[in-house]
């Protein structure tokens, strides 16, 4: 059983799998095609291979549109045509959701329709072998369900009648984060802010992501490390939102910080005197092909 369901930024959607749209042939859900950069010494014969890079996925769709008469097969297609509009597939930095179903599991990616869809050859009430690409930006499918880890402390720290060069406020938290994927997922960091300087450290990797100057009490640091989707905002008690790039660490790169395949050890640093805020750590497993 394969099933394709697509679901634009209005919340309308079209699924590709038993009538009315039943899906013939899927294409591009294995590997994507990759860019491979290599340099080539004197003398020497072939080249040496340096980076790759993988591209943008593509999907080829082959459907049917069924009807139980002339003017529903016609009244299908223009309901498909409204549900595919690119108008409502990207907006604002969002992109509609093309979610995969087999019979080893569920996927998604982030797509929009790319051609297709014309009118053919008819038979009697249905239009068989009609064509409907979708374009991913992403060469990875992802898991349907995020995946999340949490630090958090509900206790006090304590204090000293006298100051000694010791800080005893500093307290260090561990998890082990478990990407099941089977490539190196970027993470959204959320920090409920208690006037501290957070940093989080990645033992397995040795990446690290640090704040340069305490956020505020009541605020919310939201970071995301996807290199398509970097940001840096704090969040106020109102709900306003502005942008908190000046107060990341600069030797801290937003995008270096990702999850390797398998276990990570993870390590949050709250400094300061407090040490009472509150950080998870959300991702989706990604995967070459389905």
């Amino acid at each position: 059983m394969q099933k394709l369901t697509y679901i634009n930024l209005n919340n309308e959607q079209a699924v590709f799998c038993g009538a009315p749209f039943v899906l013939s042939k899927v294409g591009g859900l294995g590997l994507p095609e990759v860019e491979v950069t290599s340099i080539r010494g004197a003398y020497q014969q072939g080249d040496t291979a340096v980076s790759c890079r993988r591209q943008k996925r593509l999907l080829a769709l082959t459907i049917h549109i069924m009807g139980d008469s002339r003017a529903e097969l016609y009244g299908r297609r223009m309901e498909l045509l409204n549900v595919l509009s690119p108008d409502k597939a990207m907006r604002d930095g969002k992109r509609a959701v093309l979610l995969y179903e087999n019979d080893n599991g569920r996927y998604m990616t982030y797509a929009i329709p790319y051609g297709g869809l014309d009118a053919g050859s008819r038979t009697l009430d249905a239009q068989p072998n009609v064509k409907l690409n979708f374009r991913c930006d992403s060469p990875y499918w992802y898991a349907v369900n995020q995946t999340s880890v949490a630090f958090e402390n509900a206790g006090k720290g304590f204090s000293l009648p006298f100051v000694l060069p010791v800080d005893f406020g500093r307290r260090d938290y561990f998890r082990d984060a478990n990407n099941q994927g089977q490539v190196s997922a970027p993470v959204e960091i959320r920090v409920l802010c208690k006037g501290e300087v957070p940093r989080l450290q990645n033992l397995s990797t040795g990446r690290e992501i640090a704040m340069s100057a305490a956020v505020p009490e009541g605020n919310t640091l939201v970071l995301n490390t996807d290199p398509a989707r970097l940001s840096v905002t704090i969040i106020d008690a109102d709900g306003s939102e502005t942008s908190a790039f000046g107060k990341l660490s600069l030797d801290t790169p937003l995008a270096d910080f990702t999850l390797r395949p398998g276990l990570n050890a993870l390590k949050y640093v709250a400094g300061g005197a407090s040490a009472q805020s509150e950080i998870t750590v959300t991702w989706r497993a990604a995967f070459e092909g389905v």
